[in-house]
């Protein structure tokens, strides 16, 4: 990247072009160029510029996994520009990323406050609630996002319904967990393979060995990491629901 040659418009727009292209180490470089070239600023299009590179830097940084420089990247963001839904986001996944759940569940919040139509910042709240124990609050969310995303491609659902079935089986609500399971299988099994292994659970809480070893063998077959963690979880249940049938 021939930095001394662009003006920091035309760094930033490469920088997104390296986003796009997750080119993460590219797309810092230029966001850094940038924000070096535009200086301090107070107002107007340089700083609107300013914050623009400021959160690509951040998200650059947050796909690097460097989440403690990210949140700084944000913060200088918002700093000029209060009021961006999108950072506020990003900077709910940077705290997510540290671990500092109600701090990103207040970003996330923010976020939502800002764009009311943003289904993603529903789902990534509703797992904050997950993760907090306030199960109600992640079905709401989800609830939420799912009607948000109505019509968006089946894709888009998955994650909402699967997350909405892990906290309705939470609250014992068995049926209606294994139905947004089944929703979250209707499109292409393959990208909802987890609802297979959930609901199988649900299916073992509810003393049903038959279907519950069928999801887990259905899992089996369509998960992409067959040497994970779940998937081995899922063979040992196997072996002992084998012992019952």
């Amino acid at each position: 990247m021939n930095g001394v040659e662009q003006s920091p418009k035309e760094l930033i727009e490469q920088a997104e072009q390296d986003l796009v292209n997750q080119e993460w180490a590219e797309a810092l470089e230029g966001f850094n160029l940038a924000i070096a070239l535009l200086g301090p600023v107070e107002g107007g299009q340089p700083a609107a510029l300013f914050a623009e590179a400021q959160n690509g830097k951040g998200v650059a940084l947050l796909e690097m996994e460097r989440y403690g420089e990210s949140v700084k990247a944000f913060e200088a963001a918002l700093t000029i520009e209060p009021n961006l839904p999108g950072t506020h986001y990003n900077l709910g996944l940077a705290w997510e990323g540290l671990g500092q759940l109600e701090t990103a569940l207040h970003n996330y919040t923010k976020a939502i406050e800002l764009e009311p139509h943003d289904g993603e910042a529903y789902f990534r709240r509703g797992g904050i609630y997950f993760a907090l124990e306030q199960y109600d609050k992640t079905v709401e969310d989800a609830t939420q996002a799912l009607e948000l995303h109505q019509d968006d491609q089946a894709g888009a659902v998955v994650g909402p319904y699967i997350a909405r079935g892990l906290a309705l089986h939470r609250l014992e609500r068995y049926d209606e967990a294994i139905r947004d399971y089944g929703r979250a299988l209707s499109g292409d099994p393959r990208e909802g393979c987890d609802a297979y292994f959930y609901r199988a659970l649900v299916f073992i809480d509810k003393g049903e060995a038959f279907p519950a070893r069928a999801d887990l063998q259905a899992f089996l077959t369509l998960t992409p990491d067959p040497a994970g963690v779940q998937a081995e979880q899922a063979r040992e249940m196997i072996i002992e629901l084998d012992k019952i049938l």
